[in-house]
Formats: structure tokens, C-alpha cells, sequence
């Protein structure tokens, strides 16, 4: 039994790690990495995960697996749009997208719904920064 309780501590360890490194991730370094993946360079993705965060190996391929999976979500703190009664998810995210913050409106997206990254991606970059009347 004592062995399992070491192994979650050592687990634990590993995820404070690795939400340490997500906060130490630009939105311009999760956009490389994104790139690097798109243009088959994985390696390099890795590599530059380790240059920005000091990750070892394996936590860096795993961040890029989740940048890859979608499942990578950036820190949204500095959000200059917070939950006012009133203002629904959509005008939220358009008003961040109107600002040019696409990263925070991706992740305002996927912390309310529930969506996948890519999911978020779509739903942002359709919608219109201008409400039209009816």
C-alpha cells in the first residue's frame, strides 16, 4: 500500500509541474509549438518546450501531445473580460476577439463549454465583433 502512496505523491509532483510550466508558456510560444506540430517538426516543438518551461522529456512531449490533442488551454489570468450578470458567453467572447485577445477568448470558450480547443478555435473565429440588429 505504501508503494501506491508514493507513486500519486510522485504523480502529484509531476502535474504541479507541468501547470507551473503551462503558466510560464506565452501565448506566441504555444503558437510556435503549434506551428512546429502542423509542419511535422515535433522535435523541435519539444525542444522548445524545454528551452521555455525546463520540463524534462516526457512532461515536454506531454504538453505537446495536449497543445497538439487540443486539450491545451492557456492561462487566462489578466482577462480583461469577466462574468457580468447580464453579458452572455457569446458577447464575452466577442468583445475579447474585438480586442484582439483570440488566446483568452479560445480559453473563456473552452472553461465554459466544455469544448475542445479546436472546438473553441472554430466557434471564436465565427463569430462577428459586430452585433447586427434584427
Amino acid at each position: 500500500m505504501g508503494w501506491f502512496s508514493r507513486r500519486s505523491s510522485s504523480q502529484d509532483t509531476d502535474n504541479v509541474a507541468l501547470a507551473a510550466a503551462r503558466g510560464q508558456l506565452s501565448p506566441d510560444d504555444v503558437d510556435q509549438v503549434r506551428f512546429l506540430i502542423t509542419t511535422k517538426k515535433a522535435v523541435h516543438a519539444v525542444k522548445l518546450i524545454r528551452e521555455r518551461t525546463g520540463l524534462d522529456l516526457k512532461q515536454s512531449r506531454e504538453l505537446v501531445d495536449d497543445i497538439r490533442l487540443g486539450r491545451y488551454v492557456p492561462p487566462t489570468t489578466g482577462t480583461p473580460l469577466v462574468r457580468r450578470p447580464g453579458t452572455n458567453l457569446a458577447e464575452r467572447t466577442r468583445a475579447l476577439k474585438a480586442a484582439g485577445e483570440l488566446h483568452q477568448a479560445t480559453a473563456l470558450v473552452v472553461s465554459e463549454t466544455g469544448m475542445t480547443e479546436a472546438e473553441a478555435g472554430l466557434f471564436v473565429g465565427a463569430l462577428r465583433t459586430e452585433v447586427q440588429d434584427s
